[in-house]
Parts: C-alpha cells; sequence; structure tokens
C-alpha cells in the first residue's frame, strides 16, 4: 500500500483523538501570521493535509475574509473539520495532488504533511505549490526537522505503524528556491514529546 494511504488509514482511525492531542496550536501561530500577513483581503486558500481542521480554524478566526479550500485523505479528518467549520468548503484529496485542482491560490498552507511525504515528494509538492500560486502569493510549511536519515516507520502498535519522513531545513529551503520562492519567515520550536523524546519544529513561510 501506498505510504500516504496507509497513513490516510491509521488518522481515519484516530481522527478524534488526533484532533483532541493536537487542539492546541499556539506555538505555530507567530508563523501563521506572518503568513496572513502576506495574503490580501477575500484570498483564495488552499490548505493541503487539513485534518481535523486546527490550523482552518487559527487562519479563519484571524482572517473571516479567507475564502478556505481544506483538503485531506482521512474521510474522519473532513468530517471533523466540516463540522468545526461549516463556512468552509473541505474536499478529500491526497496532497501530492493539488495541480488536479486547476485553480490557482493566493496562499496555501501545508501544516506537518512534509513527514509523510518523502524527499523527492517534497520537492515536487514545492514545485506544485510554486505553480498553483499566484504572483505575491505565500506558502506556509511546517515539519519536523531531524537528518533524513532518522526516517523510519513509526506507531503505537507493530500492527499500526505509518512511514515518518524527517526533513533538514536546508533542504526544505534549497527546494523553495530552486522553485522560485522566496523565504520571508523561518522559525524553529524545540521541545519534549510525550515520551521525552526531544523535537524540532521547523515553520517556513514564502512567498513566489
Amino acid at each position: 500500500m501506498d505510504p500516504g494511504e496507509q497513513a490516510a488509514r491509521f488518522f481515519d482511525r484516530y481522527a478524534a483523538r488526533y484532533a483532541s492531542k493536537y487542539a492546541d496550536v499556539g506555538r505555530y501561530i507567530p508563523s501563521l501570521g506572518a503568513f496572513l500577513d502576506l495574503l490580501p483581503e477575500g484570498s483564495d486558500v488552499l490548505e493541503l493535509a487539513c485534518g481535523p481542521g486546527n490550523v482552518s480554524t487559527v487562519l479563519l478566526t484571524r482572517r473571516p475574509d479567507l475564502r478556505l479550500l481544506g483538503t485531506d485523505l482521512a474521510p474522519a479528518m473532513l468530517a471533523i473539520a466540516r463540522e468545526q467549520l461549516p463556512g468552509a468548503t473541505f474536499e478529500r484529496m491526497d496532497q501530492r495532488a493539488m495541480r488536479t485542482l486547476g485553480r490557482r491560490f493566493h496562499g496555501i498552507v501545508c501544516a506537518f504533511g512534509l513527514p509523510y511525504l518523502n524527499a523527492t515528494e517534497v520537492t515536487a509538492l514545492i514545485a506544485d505549490a510554486a505553480a498553483v500560486l499566484r504572483s505575491g502569493g505565500a506558502l506556509y510549511l511546517s515539519t519536523m526537522e531531524e537528518v533524513p536519515a532518522r526516517s523510519a516507520w513509526e506507531g503505537p502498535t507493530e500492527q499500526e505503524r505509518i512511514l515518518m519522513h524527517y526533513h533538514a531545513g536546508a533542504d526544505v529551503v534549497r527546494d523553495l528556491m530552486n522553485a522560485g520562492l522566496q523565504v520571508r519567515h523561518t522559525h524553529r520550536s524545540s521541545y519534549a514529546d510525550a515520551h521525552g523524546k526531544p523535537v524540532t519544529d521547523l515553520m517556513l513561510v514564502a512567498q513566489r
């Protein structure tokens, strides 16, 4: 099975638990604010791998003028997002398929979709985003930063593992620059996860 589809099945099963566990997105608000500052009034925004709509809620609370299309592969995640934000639009879509929408956007958000993509797929996603963004449009990315060699199958049980990809910030920045995007904002947040493991989250905002 494709690792992306496998991750979607996992998150579909645990959607409610995930929505509660990651409801607090406070550490990402400054970077989301930097992204929003680049968007004109009434912007069309595409959110990839939107999950239960936790980031979508922040975006629309701060900027109710936005026209948001949230996408995810897990139907249960989309159901929660629609309940939270009935005024937004949510559709089932693989984050790797944004070009199939046939639309352009003022802003694209991909909050922690990169851990489910390998390096080649990340390069392609960033190139696709650059192609789909309008002139002056903004891209927000966040991921767990670690040496790629640490990528591995992870999960609560042997039967429920998903392939987690770690990415080096320099590699993501290189992909952004190669796609013709200029990095406007960089932020890192380091903390210990529930198991005491040190984690560094990387947030980037780039502009076309």
